[in-house]
């Protein structure tokens, strides 16, 4: 599996911001994580929370270094 996040896909939609990652699998099926806030930051902060219980990032994952594809 190969997830791709990337903190410029987080956009304004009214009064809430949307951070999203994208989940593509080996055998061509992709999904689509979003998760909203008040802020980006709020918004970047969920999903990477959601990520981190799914168990689809480590605990390690530094939000500096979230512009580049990972293998899961």
């Amino acid at each position: 599996m190969e997830l791709y996040i990337n903190s410029a896909w987080t956009e304004r939609y009214g009064n809430t911001y949307v951070a999203e990652a994208i989940a593509f699998s080996e055998s061509g099926n992709h999904a689509t994580i979003y998760a909203t806030g008040i802020t980006a930051d709020v918004a970047d902060a969920k999903l990477m929370g959601a990520l981190r219980e799914l168990g689809l990032i480590s605990e390690a994952f530094m939000k500096k270094d979230r512009a580049f594809e990972l293998d899961a």
